[in-house]
């Protein structure tokens, strides 16, 4: 068998590990859900904190809506082990579709945000759209992504089984 990749790259079952940057580009897409996870730890008024991010719960939950794809990915990840060995395992090849129409709809909403701001600078919206951009052309050119999933998404050999 030829290493696609460097060692490092490869966890002990010898399967490619994600790569650090797809896991930091997962990390930000979830952001809502981390803010709801912060507000509800917050004793005194989990509401105000929610507040000081999401002014309108219409923006909140249009967020986790948008987040949703990311976190379904984030599972996936989680559960690679015991997807390997079922069928469930062709799931595998919607990580690059889920992680991208969530950065795409992540930009979708900043920029309709802006335009609700008469387009008046906000580092908030600058930042995100920057940061969606970058991850997306990310996602849609690493190799180690496409390599990851094409291998997670192969079936066993047979005489590999015990």
């Amino acid at each position: 068998m030829r290493l696609l990749l460097p060692l490092k790259y490869y966890d002990e079952a010898g399967r490619i590990k994600p790569a650090n940057s797809f896991l930091w580009c997962l990390f930000f897409l979830c952001r809502p859900f981390w803010v709801f996870i912060a507000s509800l730890t917050f004793r005194q008024d989990s509401g105000a904190l929610l507040a000081l991010f999401y002014p309108d719960n219409y923006y909140f939950y249009l967020s986790l809506g948008i987040a949703f794809p990311a976190l379904l990915v984030v599972l996936m990840i989680s559960f690679r082990a015991k997807l390997w060995n079922t069928r469930a395992r062709l799931i595998f090849r919607a990580i690059t579709p889920l992680v991208m129409l969530s950065l795409i709809m992540d930009i979708v909403f900043h920029v309709s945000m802006a335009s609700k701001q008469h387009w008046e600078f906000s580092w908030l919206v600058a930042l995100t759209l920057l940061l969606d951009s970058i991850y997306l052309y990310g996602v849609k050119k690493n190799l180690h992504l496409r390599l990851m999933t094409r291998d997670w998404a192969k079936e066993e050999p047979q005489d590999a089984k015990v």
